[in-house]
């Protein structure tokens, strides 16, 4: 149990120290592409930075899987470097108790990558798009966990779910007097763009006035305010940076609405096969880690590491392309790079131990 601790707490330092390089990175850049839009409406220097701070979430569920494939090499390598892995095998550590202990410790990581990813990313930029729309935009615009708020001239627009496209769910626009009172409620239970204007479906509009209230029910009809679809496109948040339960929502809608929901089918099991992803890269380090490793640097060890990041990145796009234009399940697009890399994983495991294990017999006396 000690020694398990001790592999994991070195496996969960080496993942945060690149964690932090490659987020600070990647903050940096999208900081960098915030500037060319500091002078639009009020948009300046402070709204830059928080847009870029809302973003850090998502870079960190983002960059997670190679800085647990960073972090593995590096902190197993350095451990290896100082006999320390040998060590452990010699006081009768088999090589399945250091599998299982970087198990667990990639364990904790897809956990903490998925939760990250499904509960804070989602309302984390549906705020870094409120940020960035509030200052930029003509129309009042406030982003709430209880869905999208905006002001249009004399109308107030509740938004339940916003979705590419201009696509949206429970819709509810509230037209005001001139005082501010509410003098009528219109419901519809979703919106899609048609010929460049909103169209409004299973419409329910209340009307309050001097008479006596009155209600009109309708198929479909056309917001008739200034609310524009390019400002909606803008506000939406991207498929990849949903939750699973607003994928599912996303999917059903574009179902019954006979929309092409192929590529977003895809991004949902892309989401729900990312913690095997970091399984793999923990995993992906053991082989180059085991035996003597005095003569490789930790610089070695790194490039190591950033090679196979990159030929993950390359065989995931590459079997995206290939699975979306030959009409593959999503499932298997999805999980084609993780099986790939685990029998990669597989095979040089199997490999290093042959080796070692031939090199103990040859040093053995006759």
């Amino acid at each position: 149990m000690i020694l398990d601790r001790y592999i994991q707490r070195s496996i969960y330092l080496g993942t945060l120290g690149a964690l932090l390089l490659l987020v600070s990175l990647g903050l940096f850049l999208v900081f960098m592409g915030e500037l060319s839009d500091i002078g639009k409406g009020d948009y300046g220097l402070a709204q830059a930075i928080e847009f870029a701070l809302y973003s850090l979430p998502g870079r960190v569920v983002e960059f997670l899987p190679l800085a647990a494939l960073l972090g593995s090499i590096l902190s197993l390598g350095a451990l290896a470097a100082n006999s320390e892995i040998i060590a452990m095998q010699a006081s009768g550590m088999q090589i399945g108790r250091l599998l299982f202990a970087v198990f667990q410790a990639a364990a904790v990581l897809a956990v903490i990558g998925y939760l990250l990813g499904d509960w804070v990313v989602p309302d984390s930029e549906s705020r870094a798009r409120g940020v960035q729309n509030l200052t930029k935009a003509d129309s009042r615009v406030l982003q709430s966990g209880e869905g999208l708020w905006i002001k249009d001239d004399s109308k107030v627009v509740h938004i339940g779910a916003l979705y590419p496209e201009g696509l949206a769910r429970n819709i509810e626009i509230f037209q005001l007097d001139r005082s501010g009172k509410i003098i009528s409620t219109l419901r519809a239970e979703q919106a899609v763009p048609v010929d460049g204007k909103w169209q409004l479906q299973q419409v329910r509009k209340s009307t309050v006035g001097p008479s006596e209230p009155s209600t009109e029910n309708s198929d479909y009809r056309f917001y008739d305010g200034n609310l524009s679809l390019d400002l909606l496109q803008v506000l939406k948040i991207k498929p990849r940076k949903m939750s699973t339960l607003d994928l599912f929502a996303y999917l059903d809608f574009l179902d019954k609405n006979r929309l092409d929901s192929r590529a977003e089918r895809l991004i949902l099991w892309k989401k729900l096969s990312s913690p095997l992803t970091v399984f793999v890269m923990c995993l992906l380090a053991v082989p180059f880690v085991l035996g003597s490793q005095r003569q490789t640097g930790s610089g070695q060890r790194l490039l190591i590491g950033i090679l196979l990041g990159l030929a993950f990145i390359v065989v995931e796009r590459l079997s995206t392309q290939l699975g979306t234009s030959l009409g593959m399940s999503p499932p298997v697009v999805a999980l084609l790079p993780n099986l790939l890399f685990l029998l990669f994983a597989g095979y040089l495991l199997k490999r290093k131990l042959s080796n070692n294990s031939r090199s103990r017999h040859l040093a053995l006396p006759s």
